[in-house]
């Protein structure tokens, strides 16, 4: 992310992949062939006047595999161009509370092997925040209104309740999201690892979480309607920070995710974070009011390093019990 002048905001994220798939076919035996991935978004905002500001972004996915013996080779490629504008606002409730809200309309075109053709969406967000308790409500939800392909349907919503002390202080962590649909961007969950504690991730902004913008970079997927209000996808976690005199702060942590009507995955492991620098309480210019930075959310300056040392195990109904170590360090400066 980089932001040229005051109210202007760009971003891009990029990535590639290597890998092979395996096929066991009854009659014609079994195959194998190399797959490769590229993927590459791009996106800007610029504030206009007050709380109003226009955004736009763009992505380009190809998935490739090679040709083998009875066995095609595949490409396909997906691409969307997006422009959006966005009102948000910050409202103080009380003492140490603010009301963050975020309100977007645009246009879109895709095109490639799958959606293809205009439409226009809406999203929203809406959290209140204490910054004392470190308690946060977040809900946000984002919608397809029309498009060209009209079997086509994209949507989500989802809701939050989260405990996130200040940096400083340590203790208890907690967090518990349902979640109906896609309510976020590719883009932006890219980043967030399903082994880590994910409200822990707010300690790389020394305050509690604002509404993410289900738009910032979203590489979005279709999703079919849930049944009745059952939640598509349900996490809990559960965390307890521990500060050293270094100020360094070390956290065990627990994960619970739920998708999809047997699937779970369930980590557990440690967070160590060194966060370095003073905060201040303005939005990153760009970033989308209420985006990654958390709208109002303090945020400290300088480096911050964090890394998560966890085990996990994944099931499913199809598939065998995966059970698997991990590491993964988390760098962010400003």
């Amino acid at each position: 992310h980089w932001s040229p002048r005051a109210g202007l905001g760009l971003w891009g994220v990029a990535g590639a992949g290597r890998g092979d798939a395996d096929m066991n076919e009854v009659v014609g035996g079994q195959f194998g062939a190399d797959i490769r991935m590229r993927m590459a978004a791009l996106g800007a905002r610029q504030e206009l006047i007050g709380p109003l500001a226009l955004k736009a972004d763009a992505f380009s996915v190809r998935i490739e595999s090679d040709a083998a013996t009875d066995l095609a080779g595949v490409t396909a490629v997906a691409e969307r161009l997006r422009v959006a504008s966005e009102l948000s606002g910050m409202w103080a409730v009380s003492e140490g509370a603010a009301l963050n809200g975020r309100v977007d309309f645009g246009g879109r075109f895709d095109r490639g092997d799958a959606e293809r053709g205009w439409g226009a969406e809406a999203g929203g967000a809406l959290a209140l925040a204490h910054a004392g308790t470190g308690f946060t409500v977040e809900a946000r939800g984002r919608m397809m209104l029309v498009h060209q392909t009209r079997a086509f349907r994209d949507w989500g919503a989802g809701f939050a309740l989260r405990l996130q002390p200040g940096q400083d202080e340590g203790g208890l962590s907690f967090s518990v999201e349902p979640t109906w649909g896609e309510a976020a961007g590719g883009a932006q969950s890219l980043w967030q690892a399903q082994a880590g504690f994910g409200p822990q991730a707010a300690a790389m902004r020394g305050g509690p979480t604002a509404p993410a913008d289900p738009d910032a970079g979203a590489v979005v997927r279709a999703a079919p309607v849930a049944p009745g209000w059952s939640p598509d996808r349900l996490a809990f976690e559960l965390g307890w920070g521990l500060v050293l005199p270094s100020g360094a702060q070390v956290t065990p942590f627990g994960r619970w995710s739920h998708e999809g009507t047997d699937g779970y995955r369930l980590n557990a492991g440690t967070r160590w974070a060194v966060l370095g620098g003073d905060t201040d309480m303005a939005d990153a210019p760009g970033s989308g009011s209420v985006g990654a930075a958390g709208l109002g959310s303090p945020r400290p300056q300088g480096l911050r390093l964090m890394i998560d040392l966890f085990g996990e195990q994944v099931a499913g109904g199809i598939r065998p019990t995966e059970r698997r170590l991990g590491i993964q360090g988390t760098i962010g400066f400003k």
